[in-house]
């Protein structure tokens, strides 16, 4: 992005020539009045685009300007009328097949090479995307939605946690979306922006995990009525675990154990074994468990070993985090590459995602990722652009039960892919039935999908008790929760980083914060005009 040709960067040119679509807009306002600036424009930017490229072309301001630019090489042009706020954010949501497109030239429009006649213009069917709107606009009482602040607020001056992201969608359109407070309870910590990435923890599982082991059952690679022996022999077979069937497993009914604090093992005197960890880099010790801290990889076997030696409990439910550390043996196995890799090229990348990412140091600057927690007893670090989970960090960040970053925007689009059972910006990734089966409660007396949360069957437990049986979600450690309800057509996301800088903080739980919010979110939604 530059304000004017002059200002490209001979970098920023590398990435241009490069690349296969190329966005450009011009507007009118910033032209002077004497007609060559544009003709000079012409004869530098255009001529040096790569003809190979596709290039969109949008026009904000007097359409006149046309009149000084040649077309031929253009695949697409958009006249975006005024040049404000509003116009260029319905422009790019067009582009982005967020917002249908059926406007047509009032008279005829002529270029340097080209004339388009009056009543000339394209119409296209926005693709299902998420798109931005206004509560208003679809009889949602906006007074109503703002109640939603002040909760907020109280949840940062009562220390439930620094700052959060709260976004709300109804009807496929974001209606509600503000961030609030500080990254940090420093006092020179920076304000929490929409584009700022959270560690979203156990929403890890159904954000990533069940979204590719969803995708991956849609082509026949993956299905809940098979067993761990059925997909990973070689990693289980001898032991008691062989036996354990996937859906049982991803409904949190297999008889696992919550958790294992595998990294206690890994200490000596209370300090990191050095014959386990390194603080450089290297073939023997090339996962990074947070800054300056590297573990053998050799070392995942011996977790894996120590979940073998915990026995098995009764096959009723009980959360835990271990059913996601056989998924993502599977589905890699399946894949054949790391989950973060498949899931950035074949899932979030198509559907345009740029902040749900693994490892986020690797794409973001730190000082758009959240902090969590002040680790004093493992890492003994703030733990920052690395993720919170412990076992999580042991597998080098990239696990199935954590380690996804993500913004409360990005997050909003893959519940909604949900919600869209599986279709997104003329792509499919899952099918209907297969989403309509993971969203299912498992069993009776377990509230549980596959993978999916869901609410008690009196109503509430994760949720508002204003969600309905057919809402889905989950919550993460970290103070995050993501839900979506297709009777309602609303998806719901809160973010934050309770723990910061203590784990031990309880107060978004005890305060009932996330669900307080919730809950005024059904009431304007249910009580709209329709």
């Amino acid at each position: 992005h530059a304000p004017n040709f002059n200002l490209i960067t001979a970098k920023d040119w590398a990435k241009i020539i490069d690349s296969e679509i190329i966005l450009l807009s011009l507007h009118a306002n910033v032209f002077s009045d004497g007609g060559n600036i544009i003709d000079s424009i012409n004869s530098q930017l255009f001529e040096k685009l790569p003809k190979s490229a596709k290039i969109i072309l949008s026009i904000f301001g007097d359409e006149e300007i046309l009149q000084q630019i040649e077309t031929k090489n253009i695949s697409a042009l958009i006249l975006g009328k005024e040049n404000n706020k509003i116009a260029q954010s319905l422009v790019c949501q067009t582009i982005f097949g967020a917002v249908s497109i059926s406007g047509k030239t009032n008279n005829e429009i002529k270029t340097k090479d080209q004339i388009y006649p009056s009543g000339f213009g394209i119409e296209i069917l926005a693709n299902g995307r998420l798109k931005f709107s206004q509560a208003s606009k679809i009889g949602i009482d906006a007074e109503k939605l703002s109640e939603i602040d002040q909760i907020a607020l109280n949840g940062i001056r009562d220390g439930a946690y620094p700052g959060c992201q709260i976004l709300v969608a109804v009807d496929n359109q974001i209606i509600y979306r503000k961030s609030f407070g500080n990254q940090t309870y420093e006092k020179d910590a920076r304000k929490v922006e929409n584009d700022d990435v959270y560690d979203i923890a156990s929403i890890t599982k159904i954000a990533a995990s069940t979204l590719l082991a969803m995708h991956l059952q849609s082509q026949d690679k993956f299905n809940l009525n098979k067993k761990l022996k059925d997909y990973i022999p070689e990693l289980i077979n001898k032991t008691e675990y062989s036996e354990i069937g996937l859906r049982e497993m991803m409904a949190h009914q297999a008889g696992l154990t919550p958790w294992i604090p595998f990294y206690k093992r890994t200490l000596k005197n209370g300090e990191l074994n050095p014959v386990i960890y390194n603080n450089l880099k290297s073939e023997n010790f090339k996962l990074q468990v947070a800054e300056n801290i590297f573990i053998k990889p050799s070392y995942v076997d011996s977790m894996y070993a120590q979940i073998f030696q915990t026995p098995l409990g009764a096959k009723k439910y009980l959360y835990s985090d271990l059913c996601y550390y056989f998924t993502q043996k599977i589905l890699e196995k399946q894949i054949n590459c790391k989950q973060d890799e498949y899931l950035r090229k074949n899932i979030y990348g198509p559907m345009g995602l740029r902040f749900a990412r693994y490892l986020p140091l690797n794409y973001f600057p730190k000082t758009k990722i959240i902090p969590t927690e002040n680790d004093l007893i493992f890492r003994k670090q703030l733990i920052h652009g690395h993720v919170h989970d412990p076992g999580a960090a042991m597998l080098g960040g990239v696990a199935g039960h954590a380690g996804l970053f993500c913004n409360a925007t990005d997050l909003a689009s893959i519940m909604n892919l949900f919600l869209q059972k599986g279709k997104c910006a003329g792509m499919t990734f899952f099918d209907e039935k297969t989403i309509n089966e993971y969203t299912k409660a498992q069993f009776t007396g377990n509230r549980r999908g596959a993978g999916f949360d869901r609410p008690n069957t009196s109503g509430g437990g994760p949720c508002d008790i204003l969600a309905s049986q057919e809402s889905f979600g989950h919550s993460g450690f970290t103070g995050t929760l993501a839900w979506a309800d297709p009777k309602d057509k609303v998806i719901f996301i809160f973010l934050s980083n309770r723990v910061n800088p203590d784990a031990e903080n309880w107060k978004l739980r005890d305060l009932n914060i996330r669900t307080k919010i919730q809950h005024v979110v059904y009431e304007a939604v249910q009580s709209r005009k329709k």
